[in-house]
């Protein structure tokens, strides 16, 4: 008799048990689908801005191929305008205006005096055009 009712205790106890375990089993499996919809939530707003992000970088790189090929414009035009104005110190150094004044007053003399008079002539025309 002791084992039977030793049996029905345990028969309480294993249900209790049993029913126990079941109903932690469905709060755990409720609490992962909870976290899975969460995590898919998240995982939707990272590949949008992942998206978005990416879409900055193609856009960042363009505006540096932009910036290199503007740059090799410059340098090549800076390149140029130095060969230019050395070109110009090269010719400008091959004649010294002084020397040729102390030594040739007169035709330096004539020179810039013809150049006065043609812009003075140029200023005028130009003044007596814009008044009629």
């Amino acid at each position: 008799m002791f084992f039977l009712s030793m049996f029905k205790g345990m028969k309480i106890y294993l249900l209790l048990a049993l029913a126990a375990t079941i109903t932690g089993g469905y709060f755990y499996i409720d609490r992962l689908k909870n976290n899975i919809d969460t995590l898919k939530i998240n995982n939707s707003k990272y590949e949008d801005a992942i998206t978005s992000k990416d879409a900055e970088i193609v856009r960042l790189n363009e505006n540096v191929i932009e910036v290199r090929e503007t740059n090799t414009r410059i340098r090549n035009k800076s390149a140029k305008l130095t060969g230019e104005v050395t070109a110009l110190r090269d010719k400008l150094s091959k004649h010294d205006l002084g020397f040729l004044a102390e030594n040739k007053p007169g035709l330096v003399e004539s020179v810039i005096n013809n150049a006065i008079k043609n812009d003075l002539k140029d200023g005028l025309i130009d003044i007596m055009e814009s008044e009629k």
